[in-house]
């Protein structure tokens, strides 16, 4: 049983990590610059484990059940997606902003503040960890809670270690003006369709 649960919280964690969103891209864009990529990946690993630990642990029942907590949370997410989206298009407009050096980050204290930005501030991280497998852990019951929340961990440390220093081996193909572009073109897109389907999903409900 343990076994089956650890599995399922694996294959259920990875479902809502894996994907482009606002954390994923600055990670990935940043791997690919090989720059203070170790901060970046120990700090999504540790906000995944909170905010999982505390849906597992009883929260995510509690705030879905708060009145209009998650309308604001929805709007309030959706109007910052789309803001990430018009900055990254406006990137892949400017060419000064194209190359390695000006796309970025290299200051650890700017990082470290965005990367907490686009974790915390993305309404989907809060739906997906605390709400939606919180309440999916309650299934398991509570004797199962620190299996589940083991599986959860397991799945967000595999994928920030993969991406955030994987990322590095992409380097060479964005040497190019071009690369860079269709990148920020590419997640400006994500944020864009990511705020909309946000909306369609949950604030219109």
């Amino acid at each position: 049983m343990s076994l089956n649960v650890y599995l399922s919280a694996l294959a259920l964690s990875a479902s809502q990590i894996v994907g482009i969103g606002p954390q994923n891209a600055f990670v990935i864009r940043q791997g690919i610059g090989r720059q203070h990529v170790l901060p970046i990946v120990l700090i999504c690993i540790v906000c995944d484990v909170l905010l999982i630990a505390a849906g597992v642990l009883g929260m995510g029942r509690l705030v879905a059940a708060l009145p209009g907590f998650v309308g604001v949370v929805t709007w309030a997410g959706a109007a910052f997606l789309l803001w990430l989206s018009f900055k990254a298009f406006r990137a892949a407009w400017q060419p000064g902003r194209l190359d390695a050096s000006g796309g970025i980050e290299r200051d650890r204290k700017q990082v470290i503040r965005t990367i907490l930005l686009v974790t915390l501030l993305n309404p989907y991280v809060w739906l997906d960890t605390v709400v939606l497998i919180g309440s999916v852990s309650s299934v398991y019951g509570t004797d199962n809670a620190g299996v589940f929340l083991l599986g959860c961990i397991t799945s967000s440390v595999l994928w920030f270690v993969l991406v955030g220093f994987g990322a590095g081996k992409l380097a060479p193909w964005f040497e190019k003006p071009a690369s860079w572009r269709l990148l920020d073109v590419a997640i400006g897109c994500i944020m864009l369709l990511t705020a909309i389907m946000l909306v369609r999903n949950y604030g219109l409900g």
